[in-house]
């Protein structure tokens, strides 16, 4: 870290103690809450995913439920992944933490963000003996952004969690425009070998890989990189997301 980012990072831990921050949903001030930067009343409506849930996607069962496999937000995926976890629902507060991280560089975020992953029942337990892999970004957006959100939540989580990281194991090969304009059978045919292996790094075939992204949404995304490293025959992949919807 250089001296820079140093006095900057100083800077913030004064202005903190000096003006309590404020919460990023609602604007009102945070003053012993949970989370750093979501006040108490914020911080009710954060929907943390418990059993039943999906074991593909992760999305949450309401009431009994007869199969943890048939899923509505995911039934027609077909993964090259073996299981998945959502942390929480995307909405609210979760979903304007990780706006301001990927969109305002909000690094401040992810305090907040690895914070809401420690109430998340059983992730640590989920996390055990495996290598978190951010899904890549492409060299373009990269320079344009300055920061790959998901390897930033890589590395926090890998950190609270003490996790294995493998930062730099995948590539984004293809420029693909935004997903956000898609449906579900465009954003597949639009990642079709949009990622690969980085050159001179080889995946460690008998590890357990689990692929990191922000968000949940039809997992295409995530299937693509899943299947990038099943072509590598690594022996099993699963993924985990911050938010789901």
């Amino acid at each position: 870290m250089n001296l820079i980012q140093k006095a900057l990072n100083f800077g913030a831990g004064v202005l903190d103690v000096a003006f309590p921050s404020s919460c990023v949903s609602c604007g009102g001030m945070v003053d012993g809450a949970p989370l750093p930067h979501v006040c108490d009343r914020c911080f009710s409506k954060i929907h943390i995913v418990e059993d039943p849930r999906c074991l593909t996607c992760g999305y949450p069962f309401f009431g009994e439920v007869e199969s943890h496999t048939h899923c509505q937000h995911c039934s027609r995926l077909n993964p090259r992944f073996y299981q998945g976890w959502s942390i929480s629902l995307f909405r609210g507060p979760i979903r304007d933490l990780v706006y301001a991280l990927k969109y305002e560089n909000a690094r401040w975020a992810l305090d907040d963000l690895s914070r809401v992953a420690e109430y998340a029942e059983g992730l640590g337990d989920y996390l055990e003996d495996a290598i978190l892999v951010p899904v890549p970004l492409h060299a373009r957006k990269l320079r344009e952004r300055g920061y790959n959100q998901s390897e930033l939540i890589v590395k926090e989580i890998g950190k609270r969690f003490s996790c294995e990281t493998a930062i730099n194991l995948l590539k984004r090969t293809i420029d693909t425009p935004s997903q956000t304009q898609f449906n579900r059978k465009e954003r597949y045919r639009n990642l079709r070998n949009a990622f690969s292996i980085e050159p001179n790094v080889a995946a460690e075939t008998k590890k357990r890989y689990i692929l990191v992204d922000d968000v949940f949404t039809t997992g295409s995304t995530l299937n693509a990189c899943a299947s990038v490293l099943r072509k590598e025959r690594v022996k099993q992949v699963d993924v985990l997301t911050i938010g789901h919807g």
